[in-house]
């Protein structure tokens, strides 16, 4: 009886030890199980909240690169950190920082700072030169966001340009009996067509039609008819390194937004790259919405491949910029330029491309801030002709005063504004233009025989409400002496002509110009006129007889204060991106 007892008891205890062993392992299987969905729930969160910051990190360069476009500082969340000659990029800690949240997770907090390679006192592209033009355009923006513990920080390298309406050798807005440029052309620079009269959707017409010896080139060249004058009037072309040679090159981009371009006899956009000269051939970018047309093209069913087009980027590229660039009215809204220079308005200019409310509170029209701020007294009643063979005066700021012995010029080393005035002096051929005259009628520029050259010296604009009609030579010259003229156009001397309605050039003979000029219509220019500068106008009528059209970079940067569209549209594309 003992003994069965003893048994059972061991039976029991046996039993009893099975059960807890069970009871461990599947205790330790069970906290295995568990601790394994904690952890895999835990790296799900871990994985949304890396996500949600790398959201947090591309929220901080998009809204970094919206201000940049608005020339602002590019600066989110860091506006008041301020470098201390060590720490060259901001972090969370830093004193002032203030981070953003998301909105849609606002754990999720974020900053970026954006440094300017032209001004942050670095060697950022690594050729021995800190703050170079070479580092022009191009910004760094640290862009940096945590959640719970994960911080997540990201450098982006982008490149900034100015698509300005002066940035061009010709911009063409809207268009007429279905081309916007009619007739041969040579153009030696970028040229920009909206085709605003191209119903999208609808049927594709042509808004450009080059033929015979038309092109578009990247570089001056050397044309017969551009002289030695023309030649160093002007600065040199920026120069660029391609394929280990130094270069000359305009910069030169095609853009087309809506139309199409057609290309016939032996013209050509671009050409075959060379090597060993001093130019580049082929141009920098094509893009171009709608395709191509006309006997130097192949039909491939599609957008058309062109024989005669030679650009960095090939002839396929749609269009870039989607609805940022449109063309400047009259009616439009005043914006400050960027570099208003000294000059009466600085110290009370907005921004860059800012707005200025008027009288009752609303945004100032171009049109109605220039007759109402810039422009002294009330526009010439009338029509003004500058004749070459008698004297002409014209002082908008003090009219009851014929004596031109009395005008006042801007004085830029006191900061002074001068009077607003043209005077001609028929004896030296020198018209003098100052600040910004406006014409409540036509201006016309004529002469006879030999005597039909204007020579310009000063800085100044001119609002026309009807048509401008030059049939004179107009050419930059230094401190009223026509034969000083080296490096005359544009930093030191500039005109800037803006019609209401059209400007008609050179109907004659051919002619020489320089400027920058603006015709809310047509601008229209049939004999072999050479232009040293810009055309920005909605309709184009080039003719039969090859007129030439030399951009000028350094125009945009110098335009006078007053001119339409003169105000900084900036766009950036990426150039690197790497987490740090």
């Amino acid at each position: 009886m003992k003994r069965r007892t003893v048994i059972q008891r061991n039976k029991e205890g046996m039993a009893l030890l099975v059960v807890t062993l069970f009871l461990v392992v599947a205790a330790i299987a069970l906290t295995a199980l568990t601790t394994r969905s904690l952890n895999q729930t835990k790296a799900i969160d871990q994985f949304a909240t890396y996500k949600q910051c790398f959201d947090g990190m591309a929220a901080g360069i998009a809204e970094s690169i919206v201000e940049l476009e608005k020339s602002e500082d590019g600066i989110i969340g860091a506006e008041y950190w301020q470098p201390d000659g060590e720490l060259q990029v901001p972090n969370f800690d830093a004193q002032g920082v203030i981070p953003k949240s998301l909105s849609t997770r606002p754990s999720t907090e974020y900053f970026a700072y954006a440094q300017q390679w032209d001004s942050d006192g670095l060697d950022n592209n690594g050729d021995g030169l800190v703050d170079n033009p070479e580092e022009l355009g191009f910004v760094t923006v640290y862009s940096f966001a945590r959640d719970e513990g994960v911080v997540r920080r990201a450098e982006v390298v982008i490149e900034g340009a100015d698509v300005n309406v002066w940035n061009n050798a010709i911009f063409a807005g809207a268009g007429a009996a279905g081309a916007v440029i009619n007739g041969n052309v040579s153009i030696h620079g970028s040229v920009h067509i909206l085709g605003d009269n191209v119903v999208p959707g609808g049927e594709a017409l042509t808004v450009l039609e080059l033929s015979g010896a038309s092109l578009i080139h990247n570089n001056y060249g050397d044309s017969t008819v551009f002289t030695d004058r023309l030649r160093h009037s002007v600065p040199a072309p920026p120069q660029v390194l391609l394929g280990g040679e130094t270069v000359d090159s305009l910069g030169a981009k095609f853009r087309v937004k809506r139309g199409l371009v057609s290309l016939n006899g032996s013209s050509e956009i671009g050409e075959v790259n060379l090597t060993g000269n001093t130019d580049k051939e082929t141009l920098d970018a094509i893009y171009n919405e709608d395709g191509w047309t006309g006997n130097s093209v192949t039909d491939d069913g599609d957008r058309g491949d062109p024989t005669t087009v030679f650009s960095d980027n090939g002839w396929d590229t749609a269009y870039d910029l989607g609805s940022k660039v449109s063309f400047p009215l009259l009616s439009d809204d005043w914006r400050w330029p960027e570099n208003v220079g000294c000059h009466e308005y600085e110290g009370v200019a907005g921004a860059p491309g800012a707005t200025e409310d008027n009288d009752l509170g609303e945004p100032y029209e171009h049109a109605e801030f220039y007759l109402d701020n810039l422009s002294d007294g009330d526009p010439y009643a009338g029509n003004v002709v500058i004749d070459t063979s008698q004297d002409f005066y014209l002082n908008l700021t003090r009219p009851a005063d014929a004596n031109p012995d009395n005008r006042v010029k801007d004085d830029p080393d006191a900061c002074v504004k001068g009077d607003d005035y043209l005077y001609y002096d028929a004896a030296n051929d020198v018209l003098e233009i100052n600040g910004q005259v406006a014409i409540d009628g036509a201006l016309e520029f004529t002469g006879k025989g030999k005597d039909d050259t204007v020579y310009y010296t000063g800085r100044g604009t001119v609002l026309v409400r009807d048509d401008v009609i030059m049939n004179t030579n107009l050419l930059a010259c230094n401190d009223g002496d026509p034969n000083n003229y080296v490096g005359s156009f544009p930093e030191k001397n500039i005109v800037g002509i803006m019609s209401a309605n059209n400007i008609i050039m050179g109907t004659s003979s051919q002619l020489e110009l320089m400027g920058a000029f603006y015709a809310q219509d047509t601008i229209t220019s049939t004999k072999q006129t050479v232009v040293m500068g810009t055309y920005v106008a909605n309709y184009f009528d080039m003719g039969s007889q090859v007129p030439d059209i030399y951009q000028v970079p350094d125009l945009a940067k110098n335009l006078p204060i007053g001119m339409i569209g003169n105000w900084p549209l900036r766009v950036y594309s990426q150039v690197s991106w790497r987490e740090l």
